[in-house]
């Protein structure tokens, strides 16, 4: 049976250990509670902010550095969505400093990514507004949008080109390419002995033009070593100097000497050239002479052939006359 001591010792265990308990979490709760913080607001308009919620961090570069104490929307624009985060005090937020949203894992949880501005730029004060920068859900929105957009022209695409007029157009052209094709292939094979031959000629045509390339790059190295020698300085030096003395010599003097000598040179060949058709008349003269001898040589190793005993003998004309008969 209970007594009432016990009641008395069980009440008082019970008093400390809820005591105990409410100052564990007063302990823990108080410093959070007490604690100054930087409060700034965030709106976002157009931009859906499911798997937001009270609570969400926020991270800053990554640290999280606070969260979302309140999400409501805006009573002068229902279009846009006010975020009340709470941040750890002496958090640097700059002017261009941007708010956007971010996936937590793969849970579909958010969470708020302040994106630091530049050094220099002006603090902006508790209390303000931060600049939402372009999230990774409206990112992700915007591509989707896009490829729909395209997936829908290409379908609509499609759908042309299948068509039953097109696809007859479709068939006549693929059998037309498949007969070009057929005689193509019927081209080569005819002609590919032709063709072999002109391959074959083409590359010993690029041998020889790779020496001809090399034998001109030679060349063209042999006339820079030659035009950066001092012989030819000494070329272009000789031949001002005679240009000097052309110049300063008596110029009419020397055209009538140059004319006096054209004159004796013309006197020159038109004697070589009566020489020249005397020659010939003798050299056609003595050219019949020897056809004329060549035949009698001709007609003598004949008659030899047939009679070696002619050399002994001597020849006789045939049906001679008898001179017997004559006398």
């Amino acid at each position: 049976m209970v007594t009432r001591s016990l009641r008395i010792r069980l009440g008082i265990f019970v008093t400390l250990a809820l005591t105990a308990l409410l100052l564990s979490i007063i302990a823990i709760v108080a410093p959070k509670i007490l604690q100054h913080r930087d409060i700034y607001y965030i709106a976002f308009e157009d931009i859906s902010v499911t798997g937001l919620q009270e609570g969400s961090a926020v991270k800053y570069q990554g640290l999280q550095v606070g969260y979302v104490s309140d999400i409501k929307i805006d009573p002068l624009n229902i279009r846009r969505v006010i975020l009340k985060v709470s941040l750890d005090q002496g958090v640097p937020i700059k002017v261009d400093t941007r708010a956007e949203i971010n996936f937590l894992g793969i849970t579909g949880l958010k969470l708020i990514e302040l994106r630091s501005g530049s050094q220099l730029a002006e603090s902006l004060p508790p209390g303000s507004f931060i600049p939402a920068g372009r999230s990774l859900t409206d990112e992700i929105t915007g591509r989707a949008e896009v490829l729909a957009e395209k997936a829908e022209l290409i379908l609509n695409n499609l759908i042309r080109a299948t068509s039953d007029e097109n696809a007859e157009r479709v068939l006549t052209m693929i059998d037309t390419v498949a007969h070009s094709m057929e005689l193509l292939n019927q081209f080569v094979k005819s002609n590919r002995e032709p063709f072999h031959q002109t391959l074959s000629g083409a590359g010993q045509f690029i041998v020889e033009l790779d020496s001809l390339t090399f034998y001109a790059t030679s060349l063209l190295q042999s006339w820079d070593s030659f035009a950066k020698s001092d012989r030819l300085a000494q070329i272009v030096d000789n031949f001002a100097a005679v240009t000097e003395e052309l110049k300063d010599a008596e110029v009419v003097r020397l055209f009538g000497e140059i004319n006096t000598t054209l004159e004796q040179t013309n006197n020159i060949l038109k004697d070589v050239e009566i020489s020249f058709t005397r020659s010939r008349s003798d050299l056609v003269y003595t050219i019949e002479r020897l056809k004329e001898t060549a035949d009698y040589l001709n007609q003598f190793s004949r008659l030899i052939s047939e009679d070696p005993s002619i050399i002994i003998r001597g020849a006789e004309p045939k049906n001679a006359p008898d001179f017997d008969l004559e006398r």
